[in-house]
């Protein structure tokens, strides 16, 4: 009866919703009004009938039941009925509206657990366990451990459809497992099974609430049932079984339990899908307009990108803190020293204060005994301890072979101002982001100024974003060691370097002196990156388009004030230059030796050479590679770099290639359009900023692989500049069809919002891709992080 009724207030509730529409502006109702009305009805009843499959929609149908249908369907009804009568009248009337929506969304679906549990009859799991299980027992308590790891449940003889661990506490005493997770294996039998069974496995973080309750798909009646707990193993983590509850009670009906971070997420993905239809005012309007809404559009997207930078590289609870003893450590007894690679920049810095270029710690003297301290098979031979993973080991003394600058611009200062050594990098990768996310936003800013002022606003925030999303920097801070901080640092001075020549070459030749500044500060920055990063000092040559047009094209070389803007320029270089061939030669005897070939690391890099049969699999892996996906939270496989020669490769593992795993860059295609290459070749710093930035993918590629191999983080070695080319081909496109849209061309005004769509398309799926990334790859925040890996997993997949 309940359920007819249900079916009979939904219907009359669609019908209301439908044609509400009509009656708000007046007119007669049509047939997509009634198409609304059965589409509302249809899709309510669609989701009932998978939201509550356990025990089935019908069975159990009570008056509870048939108010929250009904109330989900106005809330859907009128949402939709608000978008329909006011969609086209403006943000004051829309974001309401999208607000309800979200909020909505998290009560009826986010929660759909609660409602579908509502009705549910609880009873103690443990009334049934088989007395002869070893477990350990104490007052109304259960301990499980390393040994007694194994329960079993007899004779039930009722449905389960859910588990809850009661009072689930965390007996490890060892700081670092405080935060933990641990494994049950489900196995039962049922009226479908009269063996046992196994139906999967439960994962638990011990500080996540929400993975304490689990969903389960028995059939009928279930008369065994088994837990087999396993703790979680990794590189970075191993948890050992150590767990007290007070009890497991099945069906227990779940609370509401209402995430105002995932309803922040889906009111902010509502209100960017409304921004963003190809209908919107951002589309519409020019960036350089200067248009009050699209510069606040503009400081959201920035705010929220600005704080995935700064929380990102603390996920590693270990990496709170300005100075520690090491990285991944719960606890510091307060006193700063020199340990394994992650100190080597705070190594460095003590040094230097004290007037020496090596590290101030020895060497174990049976390396020096080695006849090739760089063969890895040898030391492990030797059983060398002592031995410093990374470091640059050079006639008998530790150099850190890594770029000085990132040392000289944080490590160095900060222990000469406190005397405390060894600042940590997260906090300096923090600024380091911000900065990179700055430059983005200046770079793209003078992109749409100088050679595209007909671009919308929308455009200009969706390059800005595919820009910083589809580089690796989030990936860099979710992993803030030398490695990474390095990197990071040099793509930081490069976007900084690149903004300020692009301001130079936009000022007037009047305002002498800012020009000065812009250009000397410009060169400094990009000068900065060889030591940081050598390989991105290619992107240097992004000078010549960018300053060609003044200084050759209109002859400004052969200007009074010229010689001054170029000494201005080139100052800064070559003194950069000049100290670090001081630095490489005082250490390693030539100007052009960094020190990498030295490395103590899992191969002899003094031996590596050139191989060309590295190059094929760094190419393919690095470019080409197309993401694996999967049907569970984080959605990613890593693979790792496949090849069939009998060849060392050092390598990584993958999510994907940058071109296959970035839609955005697929825009690069039309360099093999002939229409738009000649549109390119009238812009010729446009061209020569595209053609240079495939052709450094490419030598870059090669030479990474080469010199050290196929890791994921060194795409970010030409990521940024790349998807500039991208950002240039995307651009030409928008501005092209627009401009031939506002003349009349019928093909221009067909095609125009379907490049708008895939523009935006490109950019949701690096959001999304660059989201799964940091919970799929290392450091695997599975084990990292348990309480947040797993508390962000249930909130995605809220119908566990």
């Amino acid at each position: 009866m309940m359920l007819v009724l249900a079916c009979i207030t939904t219907a009359l509730l669609s019908a209301v919703c439908g044609l509400a529409p009509a009656f708000a502006e007046r007119r007669s109702v049509r047939a997509q009004d009634f198409g609304w009305v059965a589409g509302l009805w249809a899709a309510i009843w669609v989701f009932c009938l998978c939201a509550y499959h356990r025990p089935g929609l019908a069975e159990g149908f009570d008056a509870f039941r048939l108010i929250a249908i009904t109330a989900m369907c106005g809330w859907a009804g009128v949402c939709i009925a608000a978008l329909r009568a006011f969609g086209r009248r403006g943000l004051r009337f829309v974001v309401p509206v999208l607000l309800v929506a979200a909020l909505g969304a998290e009560v009826f679906v986010g929660n759909v657990a609660y409602f579908n549990t509502h009705s549910y009859q609880p009873f103690q799991l443990m009334d049934y366990l088989d007395p002869n299980v070893n477990v350990g027992r104490g007052t109304g308590t259960y301990t499980l451990d390393e040994d007694r790891s194994y329960l079993r449940f007899l004779e039930i003889d009722q449905p389960i459809y859910n588990l809850h661990i009661d009072g689930l506490v965390n007996d490890d005493t060892d700081p670092l497992h405080a935060d933990s997770a641990l494994f049950f294996k489900i196995e039962a039998t049922d009226e479908a099974n009269s063996e046992l069974n196994t139906f999967g496995t439960w994962q638990v973080g011990t500080q996540a609430p929400r993975t304490h309750t689990i969903s389960l798909d028995l059939t009928g009646n279930v008369g065994t049932l088994t837990l087999t707990a396993s703790g979680y193993s990794s590189t970075y983590a191993q948890y050992p079984v150590a767990v007290t509850m007070t009890g497991i009670t099945a069906n227990t009906p779940r609370a509401m339990n209402f995430s105002l971070l995932r309803c922040a997420a889906v009111f902010l993905a509502l209100l960017a899908v409304y921004g963003l239809r190809p209908a919107s005012g951002l589309w519409k309007r020019r960036w350089l307009a200067g248009n009050v809404c699209d510069r606040g559009a503009a400081l959201v997207l920035g705010a929220v990108m600005a704080a995935f930078v700064i929380v990102v590289p603390f996920w590693q609870p270990g990496n709170t803190g300005l100075a520690t003893e090491h990285y991944n450590t719960a606890y510091w007894d307060g006193e700063s020293t020199v340990s394994f690679v992650y100190q080597q920049y705070g190594a460095l810095a003590h040094s230097l204060l004290n007037g020496r270029l090596d590290l101030e710690e020895d060497p174990p003297a049976a390396l020096a005994e080695l006849d090739n301290p760089y063969d890895p098979t040898a030391r492990n031979a030797a059983q060398i301890e002592g031995g410093r993973w990374d470091h640059a080991y050079y006639n008998g003394r530790y150099y850190v072979y890594f770029g000085i600058v990132p040392c000289l611009l944080f490590q160095l200062p900060f222990e000469a101002i406190t005397g405390i050594q060894n600042l940590a990098y997260a906090p300096c990768m923090v600024i380091l982001g911000l900065v990179f996310l700055l430059g983005c936003f200046g770079v793209m800013g003078q992109v749409v100024r100088r050679w595209f002022p007909r671009t919308s606003s929308a455009a200009y925030l969706l390059c800005v974003a595919a820009l910083v999303l589809g580089s690796q920097l989030y990936n860099l801070l979710e992993r803030p060691y030398i490695y990474e901080y390095t990197i990071l640092c040099g793509a930081a001075l490069l976007m900084l370097g690149l903004w300020l020549w692009l301001l130079a070459a936009a000022t007037p030749v009047e305002h002498g002196g800012v020009l000065a500044l812009q250009l000397g500060l410009g060169s400094l920055c990009v000068a900065l990156v060889a030591g940081c990063r050598p390989q991105m000092e290619l992107f240097a040559f992004l000078a010549v388009p960018i300053f060609w047009n003044r200084y050759v094209t209109k002859g400004r070389l052969r200007q009074r004030g010229a010689v001054r803007e170029l000494l201005v320029f080139a100052l800064p270089v070559v003194l950069v230059a000049a100290g670090l061939m001081w630095y490489n030669a005082a250490r390693f005897g030539s100007p052009f030796d960094f020190g990498a070939n030295y490395n103590i690391t899992g191969n002899d890099m003094t031996r590596r050479g050139f191989n060309v049969v590295r190059i094929g699999p760094a190419v393919f892996t690095s470019l080409f590679d197309p993401p694996r996906l999967q049907s569970v939270f984080p959605f990613l496989q890593e693979v790792d770099v496949q090849t069939n020669a009998v060849i060392r490769t050092i390598s990584e593992k993958f999510t994907g290639g940058m071109l296959a795993s970035t839609p955005f860059t697929w825009s690069l295609i039309l360099l093999a359009v002939p229409a738009a290459r000649r549109s390119l070749r009238r812009r010729p710093a446009v061209y020569g900023t595209v053609l240079g930035a495939v052709a450094a993918m490419l030598i870059i590629t090669v030479v990474d692989c080469q010199m050290a191999g196929v890791l994921y983080r060194y795409l970010m070695d030409y990521s940024p500049v790349l998807l500039l080319g991208a950002a240039l081909c995307w651009l030409l496109a928008e501005t092209a069809l627009a401009r031939r849209a506002d003349g009349g061309e019928a093909l221009a005004v067909m095609e125009l919002p379907w490049l708008r769509i895939g523009l935006a398309a490109a950019v949701a799926w690096s959001l999304l891709y660059r989201f799964c990334t940091l919970f799929a790859m290392e450091p695997w925040l599975q084990g990292m992080n348990p309480s947040l890996y797993y508390t962000v997993s249930r909130l995605v997949q809220f119908w566990m």
